[in-house]
């Protein structure tokens, strides 16, 4: 989960110069369907997984970004 999670985090938040903006879209969209392709039960526990590493960072403004991005990747309802 930590790996799908942190790409997934690095791909949204990566600059042009650290990454090819085409590339972290095209890999925003595999992770994204991967987790699509999840049961209702995988997909709560990613999300409860993804809500506690954003509140235990110490950086307020990296859990912000954690907790925008499962929101983004995987909606509530869409399972």
């Amino acid at each position: 989960m930590s790996a799908q999670l942190y790409a997934a985090l690095f791909f949204e938040t990566s600059s042009d110069d650290e990454c090819d903006p085409d590339l972290a879209v095209k890999q925003l969209e595999e992770i994204s369907w991967a987790l699509s392709q999840l049961s209702s039960a995988e997909q709560d526990e990613f999300r409860s997984y993804a809500r506690r590493v954003a509140d235990q960072d110490p950086a307020p403004a990296v859990g912000r970004e954690i907790r925008n991005l499962v929101d983004g990747l995987l909606p509530i309802g869409e399972e």
